[in-house]
């Protein structure tokens, strides 16, 4: 369970992207005063026998050197960014996903680039980032380049008990940040839903009740944060395409982890994975 001082984890490979998600978990760390863990994961070497044992502790030093230069340059971005952070640099042995998974049950968030040394170049998003994303204890935070932005927070509202979380943590975003919130509801896929429907019963009805669901599950952030201006958007379309249309001048989106519409095994849901591939700004993913 997170405690009350967490530290924002910042995860580094060496990658430029890396660093980027260095710079805003440096930003976010001084804005909610809160420590800055910055660590790097490296792969424990196979099981070998024999003459082969020497190789792999070779393997072993030689991956932990280059952690050890990561961290170091990392340390000094983050200092360069917000010279008031408190940050610490710990390298880790295991397999990067799964140790991110653990450091999740004691971080606040979790903050890691699109796409590390390790992917293919067609692959915007890197395995590691979409596992963590998919089974993190904490909010995730994925950041890709071109992320220096003034803009709104966008966040992704189904109704779904992943999404009030979302909510919430936008809300929290946007008063901390002092900028606007942009909330999208899309009623394309609501139960029930037919051509039949629209035809029969009129496309108003639907828009109406959509936009009172949307204020119900807002009402509870704009309670808490009187301060942040809130813009609605209800639409009926795919929702993927209408966030990222939202947010094509925010600094951050914000989604629950799996909607309304998610297989309890499909722990990313599809709406979630299409927004990381492709939005130009961070991307928050907020768990159940």
């Amino acid at each position: 369970m997170t405690t009350i001082n967490a530290p924002i984890i910042a995860a580094v490979d060496g990658s430029e992207l890396a660093l980027d998600a260095v710079r805003w978990a440096a930003t976010a760390a001084v804005r909610q005063n809160r420590p800055l863990q910055i660590v790097c994961v490296i792969e424990p070497a196979p099981v070998q026998y024999g003459t082969a044992i020497a190789m792999a502790q070779a393997y072993v030093d030689s991956s932990r050197a280059l952690a050890e230069g990561a961290l170091d340059i990392a340390k000094a971005v983050a200092a360069e960014t917000a010279p008031e952070v408190d940050a610490v640099g710990e390298i880790f042995e295991g397999r990067p996903a799964l140790v991110l998974r653990q450091l999740s049950h004691h971080a606040r968030m979790l903050v890691l680039g699109r796409r590390g040394l390790g992917g293919v170049r067609g692959l915007l998003l890197g395995s590691v980032s979409t596992d963590v994303a998919a089974h993190s204890e904490c909010p995730v935070v994925i950041v890709s380049h071109g992320t220096a932005n003034d803009g709104p927070v966008v966040v992704g509202v189904d109704g779904s008990e992943v999404s009030a979380g979302a909510v919430s943590e936008a809300f929290q975003a946007a008063s901390m940040l002092e900028v606007p919130l942009i909330a999208v509801h899309t009623y394309a896929d609501y139960p029930g839903i037919s051509a039949f429907d629209l035809v029969e019963n009129g496309r108003q009805f639907l828009i109406d009740e959509a936009r009172e669901s949307l204020g119900i599950q807002l009402a509870g952030g704009l309670a808490d944060h009187p301060d942040v201006p809130v813009e609605r958007i209800v639409a009926m379309q795919p929702p993927a395409g209408e966030i990222l249309d939202a947010a094509e001048n925010a600094q951050l989106i914000v989604m629950g982890s799996r909607g309304r519409g998610g297989f309890r095994s499909l722990m990313l849901g599809s709406t979630s994975q299409s927004v990381l591939q492709v939005a130009q700004c961070p991307v928050m993913i907020v768990p159940r």
